[in-house]
């Protein structure tokens, strides 16, 4: 494999899969180089730098020249159009300075806050974080899951988790019976705050908001979105201005942002790319994981040149309470991830890496020339298509956070603290449609 050098252009031209993309990026400034010299990933490190890291082999020189556009994409995407809704752009220190403080938690004391769900994944770092900044939390789910209450993060040990629930309780109700939902929310008197981490419908939002309001009203309102929801585009990454997609299987997320608007609600909604880290239940760093740890082949689509974007749990987590009490989060929409892009040849890479494997050997095949049969496993865990998003905009708005974990180090405490600790290492995974693949492609 190639190593490659840092890219810099000063104006360009690129083609990469029928898209012309038209992109400009200053000089780096000196000593700026590749931070690990191999693989994977390409990373804005800044807003007069873009930093290609290394080269897969086999790839173009339209798709270096595309790896470092889109960096510099999101820079001037983020300056172009930082705000996602009606509201102003205002700048200055007097301005910036106020969010600091809101973002820091001077936003009245403690907040009585219901969460959505809790008791698995982002729910759990969500409270946990509300709960280390002294709020009271409020879990509503159907009780099904370790008694309604939030499963324990990796590391914490026993003493501090049941510290960490006496803040915590649990309303048992099930949102898809709207009429009992509403009873058991509006009888739990009021709620500062809420955030709606698992609603899919317009129709499941609709009574929670009916029912907050008939408590008293709420001072903020944050929904669990998804960059899913943006249409098709020829220009990247994605930033909070792209139009939403009507044939999006997230589109009802875009009638709840819609309808708390036309309620008149302080609402925030937050839109993450591809979610990983302990406890996520998705297989999206386990498929790689599954493979890498066994020695076998990483069956990856379309070249593996698509480029994509992961977010750690624990960085969307932060960033949700950070909003609590900040003004500039208002009627908001915000991209969250990782400020590291990576392809899918890129991934299994890392992912060999952070699990202290060999270089993984990758199959690459052609989705359309193989069929799966219905009661196989999906055969890969990304969309094919290029898929990121800028996170500039909640990085000014939300002016103290920022992504704490790089790709490669969130991956390593996925394998050790979730994949390992959850014996996932020991199991049998289920490689049928591998097999299938690499027998077509042999």
């Amino acid at each position: 494999m190639r190593r490659s050098r840092a890219i810099v252009a000063s104006a360009a031209l690129c083609m990469v899969g029928g898209m012309t993309l038209a992109f400009v990026a200053a000089p780096l400034p000196s000593g700026v180089s590749s931070p690990v010299g191999r693989s994977y990933s390409l990373r804005a490190s800044s807003p007069s730098s873009a930093v290609f890291e290394a080269t897969p082999a086999g790839s173009s020189t339209a798709t270096l020249a595309f790896a470092v556009g889109a960096a510099a994409v999101a820079v001037a995407s983020a300056r172009r159009s930082r705000r996602g809704s009606a509201l102003p752009v205002v700048d200055g220190l007097a301005q910036r300075e106020s969010r600091v403080q809101c973002a820091a938690g001077a936003a009245g004391g403690p907040k009585r806050v219901l969460v959505m769900g809790g008791t698995r994944f982002i729910g759990c770092y969500l409270v946990a974080k509300l709960r280390e900044l002294g709020h009271q939390v409020v879990v509503l789910n159907r009780g099904k899951t370790n008694g309604g209450m939030p499963e324990r993060l990796p590391g914490v040990s026993d003493a501090d988790y049941q510290k960490m629930l006496e803040g915590v309780s649990v309303l048992v109700a099930d949102r898809k019976k709207p009429e009992e939902f509403k009873q058991v929310v509006t009888g739990a008197g009021k709620f500062d705050i809420v955030f709606d981490n698992n609603v899919r419908k317009l129709e499941e939002c609709q009574p929670l908001v009916e029912a907050v309001m008939a408590s008293g009203g709420v001072e903020q309102f944050v929904l669990m979105s998804s960059a899913g929801v943006y249409g098709p585009t020829q220009v990247l990454p994605l930033t909070e201005k792209n139009p939403g997609d009507p044939k999006s299987r997230h589109k009802e997320k875009l009638s709840c942002e819609n309808y708390l608007e036309s309620q008149g609600l302080n609402w925030t909604s937050i839109r993450p790319v591809y979610i990983y880290g302990p406890l996520n239940y998705n297989p999206v760093e386990r498929y790689f994981f599954d493979r890498v740890s066994r020695g076998r082949p990483v069956c990856v689509p379309y070249e593996g040149m698509y480029i994509t974007q992961l977010g750690h749990c624990e960085d969307l987590a932060d960033f949700m309470v950070q909003c609590i009490g900040n003004p500039a989060v208002k009627g908001q929409v915000y991209n969250l991830s990782g400020e590291e892009y990576v392809t899918f040849n890129g991934m299994a890479k890392v992912c060999a890496e952070a699990a202290g494997a060999p270089p993984p050997r990758i199959v690459h095949y052609d989705p359309k020339a193989v069929r799966v049969p219905e009661d196989f496993p999906k055969a890969f865990p990304f969309r094919g298509m290029h898929f990121f998003a800028s996170i500039e905009k909640a990085k000014t708005d939300v002016p103290t956070w920022k992504p704490k974990y790089s790709l490669l180090e969130g991956l390593r405490r996925s394998f050790q603290d979730d994949y390992v600790a959850r014996g996932f290492d020991k199991k049998n995974p289920d490689f049928r449609t591998d097999d299938l693949i690499i027998a077509l492609t042999s």
